[in-house]
C-alpha cells in the first residue's frame, strides 16, 4: 500500500472512531459528527506534513524558537477549555465540542504551517530560476 493512501486510510478511520466513539459516549449526534470531521481532516492535513515537510515535524530542542507558538496554543486550550466548561450542557457534549473546538484550531494551525512552508518553497524555487527579486532593481 502506497504511503499516501495509508495515511488517508489512518486518517478515516481516526475521524471514524473519533465521531463514532463520541455518539458512544453520549455526545448529541451533529458534535459527534463536526469532531469525528475535525478530526478526519486534522489526520490528512498532518499527514501531508509529515510526508511533504518531515524536518518540521521534530522540535529544534530549543524552547525559544517555539515560544509564541506554544503560547498562542496554551491560550486557545486555556479559552476553550473555560468556555466549554462554563456552558450549561452534559459532560458528554463537553467533551465533544472540546474535540471540535481544539481540533478545528489544530486543522487551522498546521494548514497554517503548511501555506508558509509552500510560500516559502515557491520564493525559493523562482530564485533558484533565475529571476530576480524585485527588491534587487
Amino acid at each position: 500500500m502506497k504511503r499516501t493512501t495509508l495515511h488517508r486510510v489512518l486518517a478515516l478511520a481516526l475521524g471514524a472512531a473519533t465521531g463514532g466513539g463520541l455518539w458512544r459516549l453520549g455526545t448529541e449526534l451533529g458534535v459527534a459528527a463536526a469532531g469525528g470531521i475535525a478530526l478526519l481532516v486534522l489526520g490528512l492535513v498532518a499527514s501531508r506534513l509529515v510526508r511533504d515537510h518531515p524536518e518540521f515535524t521534530s522540535a529544534s530542542g530549543n524552547w525559544r524558537d517555539n515560544r509564541w507558538s506554544a503560547a498562542g496554543q496554551v491560550f486557545v486550550i486555556l479559552v476553550a477549555f473555560q468556555a466549554v466548561f462554563a456552558a450549561p450542557v452534559e459532560f458528554a457534549d463537553e467533551v465533544g465540542l472540546l474535540v471540535v473546538v481544539l481540533g478545528t484550531y489544530m486543522v487551522g494551525y498546521v494548514l497554517g504551517g503548511l501555506d508558509a512552508l509552500e510560500r516559502g518553497r515557491g520564493a525559493e524555487t523562482r530564485q533558484s530560476a533565475g529571476t530576480a527579486d524585485p527588491a534587487d532593481d
